[in-house]
């Protein structure tokens, strides 16, 4: 779902300060950076770079707090790890979702059509609200629904160290648990030289992206900083879906010989004009970028993260390390509450989440111990009122979680053997008009499994997990934003899965290849409808046995040294045991009935399709540049869980393209490197990558016996050929 303001307008664009007076403030900082980076500042980082008994500790010493949410190279966990090289080469200011979409199993969307404002994915069919996602270990989304927008906080990728994504249940992590899987963000290293870059970039779609970041290098007693600020703007694919981003970045940290501390956080804001609402297809096949919201229809958010940690070495391998964050978010978004769009109303929408873990790692002879804890405390304000007039309604929802989980491994020759095993409490409260009470959980979510070496850098490996989680505030209150009538909290149930893994990998000096089976078994899956609110949440409700078992393939190759291919894809059979669709019935004048449901049998979960392949190449014909070709195939899916024909998502094929080159030869100063990116190259106009449907009963002259299913698909609809350019220089 989008959120929404700024004061109404007719303009195309968001209505906001525009894309030069906002790139003031990162062009200042550059020239500030840049007039006091001098060449004593360089003298002095050579200087600490020659005495040995001032040398920092390496980082990996320091990644207490990641290392305890990520699996390891040797653990049993079906993982895709993305340095910051890989990110670097695929980055070009898009928003998360496409930067991973080579990840197997992944798909992803945009409401814009364009690959920047609100953006979504999913693992498996997973969507991304049951994804646990962390940043330097700390959970991104807020506690309620489990919604994450990165266009709250554009330009992510460039402030990242590397990506972890686990896909299945995963190792135990901090906030809610890994339920499809788990992405781990791990904020920049801050290095020991200084530095400064920038980066510029323009494109289709009114596409525009600046970005400057700044490195101190090492400073004082082993202080390092860093900073990075960046604006980004859209117009976006379809009509009047426009976004403007602005975001800053920000590190610090001091290392000493026995301890280590780091101070990360950002600070963003966004505007959008919504496009949450997918377009039905007899608009879609006439006009591609229809969008059937109106340009009045907006929001206006902001969010604030910042976490601490200080690591304490204790010797033998041993450390312990506490962390505090505060992640906080809030704004507002206006749309029509009527469909003749006369009555405009703001709602308001604004969360705080405060909370701490302590993580301990140790080794005993061949057992590595890792053991954690975590408490966070969430309050969060929802109200609406028409634009203009007084308040309708303000409400509050409190969120409690705490969870600890120990980890241990076992190392032995050719075996490595891994438990883990979790335990967490989560409590909700509602305050409103209606009394709800509140409701709570506890859950035990354990993991075992272990991986044998073959050699000759193989190895095969296997687990099993079981993992619980609670419902959504917006699956207890059936998508209302305030509660209408007196909810039992308890008639959605928790959904649990267990999780079964098997794979095998290779990893050689000029080849890497993964390949492994999974089956996913469900009990109580809270699973999507098909249908939204009338604010643009997704509904959802219990299946009692639902499943999805596939395989999934991963590899590169570096055929020559200057050629070097990669590759992944899933093949999946996913079904819900039984589905229940209840059905608006009208008469052959148009007029409601009643309602009446039907059950189906054995039906494929909706938007899970069941082949998703990448494969991409990268050319190097001379030093300074890199060709690159990525081709995309995504099979066809369900809009609802009845399978019903003609309510589905077309098989689509992309094909993009990329050359990146390198400046140096003819421009000395700054390294300057040029990105040109091409994306859909054979203009494929029916890449619609996600959307829902609307399915009712006509009744015919035999009454209800003869009703006859129909309904309205509708799609979000992804760009057509685009370009981008990009100009990084560094110094």
């Amino acid at each position: 779902m989008s959120r929404t303001p700024s004061p109404p307008t007719e303009s195309s664009s968001p209505g906001r300060p525009s894309f030069l007076r906002r790139l003031v403030p990162i062009v200042a900082a550059a020239l500030v950076a840049a007039s006091t980076w001098t060449s004593s500042t360089l003298r002095a980082a050579d200087l600490a770079d020659d005495d040995v008994s001032e040398k920092p500790l390496p980082r990996a010493t320091a990644d207490v707090v990641v290392q305890a949410v990520r699996a390891d190279a040797a653990a049993p966990i079906t993982r895709t790890d993305i340095p910051r090289e890989e990110i670097i080469r695929v980055d070009r200011g898009q928003e998360m979702p496409f930067l991973l979409q080579e990840v197997p199993s992944l798909t992803q969307y945009s409401e814009s059509g364009a690959a920047s404002g609100y953006s979504y994915f999913s693992l498996r069919g997973i969507r991304q609200t049951r994804i646990n996602q962390t940043l330097d270990g700390v959970p991104l989304a807020e506690q309620e629904d489990y919604a994450l927008y990165f266009t709250d906080f554009g330009n992510l990728n460039a402030s990242l160290q590397s990506i972890q994504v686990q896909r299945g249940v995963g190792t135990s992590t901090v906030g809610a648990a890994s339920f499809g899987g788990s992405v781990n963000f791990a904020s920049i290293d801050l290095t020991d030289r200084p530095s400064l870059d920038a980066t510029l970039s323009t494109g289709s779609w009114n596409s525009q992206k600046a970005s400057a970041g700044w490195q101190s290098g090492r400073f004082g007693d082993g202080f390092k900083a860093y900073a990075r600020l960046s604006v980004l703007d859209s117009a976006g694919f379809r009509d009047h879906s426009g976004m403007q981003e602005d975001s800053l970045f920000f590190g610090l940290s001091h290392e000493s010989a026995t301890s280590y501390f780091k101070l990360f956080g950002f600070t963003g804001r966004e505007r959008s004009q919504l496009s949450y609402v997918a377009t039905d297809l007899d608009v879609l096949e006439k006009d591609l970028r229809f969008n059937p919201m109106s340009p009045n229809e907006r929001d206006d958010f902001r969010q604030t993260f910042v976490q601490g940690q200080f690591t304490r070495f204790l010797g033998n391998g041993a450390s312990l390390a506490l962390q505090l964050f505060t992640n906080v978010a809030g704004g507002t978004y206006q749309i029509y509450a009527d469909p003749e769009q006369t009555s405009l109303y703001n709602y308001g929408l604004s969360w705080r989440s405060l909370g701490g873990a302590l993580t301990f790692k140790g080794k005993a002879g061949p057992v590595d111990v890792t053991w954690g804890a975590y408490l966070n405390d969430f309050v969060s304000t929802h109200t609406e009122n028409p634009v203009g007039g007084p308040e309708d309604y303000r409400n509050h929802g409190y969120k409690n979680e705490a969870n600890t989980f120990l980890k241990l491994g076992w190392d032995s020759g050719q075996w490595h053997v891994y438990g883990d095993a979790q335990l967490r409490w989560a409590r909700f409260r509602y305050e409103g008009n209606v009394p709800l009470g509140s409701v709570s959980w506890t859950f035990f979510n354990p993991k075992l499994g272990a991986r044998y070496d073959l050699g000759k850098g193989s190895s095969v490996f296997a687990s099993i997990g079981q993992t619980g989680r609670e419902p959504a505030r917006s699956d207890l209150l059936d998508g209302e934003d305030n509660a209408s009538g007196v909810y039992d909290l308890h008639h959605v149930k928790p959904e649990t899965v267990t999780d079964v893994e098997a794979g095998y990998e290779l990893k050689q000096e000029t080849l890497t290849f993964k390949a492994n089976l999974y089956a996913m078994e469900f009990r109580d899956e809270i699973a999507l409808t098909g249908e939204q609110s009338p604010i643009g949440y997704d509904l959802r409700r219990n299946v009692d046995r639902s499943y999805r078992r596939g395989v999934e393939l991963e590899g590169t190759w570096q055929a020559l040294p200057s050629l070097r291919l990669r590759a992944s894809a899933n093949l999946s059979r996913n079904r819900i045991r039984t589905w229940t669709q209840f059905y608006d019935v009208y008469d052959p004048s148009g007029n409601v009935l009643g309602k009446e449901s039907r059950t189906y049998s054995n039906v494929e979960p909706l938007l899970t399709p069941e082949v998703t392949a990448n494969l991409g190449v990268d050319w190097s014909p001379a030093p300074w540049v890199t060709l690159g070709a990525l081709g995309r195939y995504v099979n066809a899916s369900f809009l609802d869980n009845t399978n019903a024909p003609g309510f589905s998502t077309p098989t689509w094929l992309q094909l993009d393209a990329s050359a990146r080159v390198d400046l140096s030869k003819w421009v000395p100063a700054g390294h300057p490197k040029l990105r040109l990116s091409l994306e859909n190259l054979l203009n494929n106009d029916r890449i619609w990558a996600s959307g829902y449907s609307y399915l009712w009963l006509e009744q015919g002259a035999q009454g209800s016996q003869g009703a006859s299913v129909a309904g309205v698909p509708s799609y979000f609809p992804l760009a057509t050929r685009s370009a981008y350019v990009s100009l990084d220089v560094g110094f």
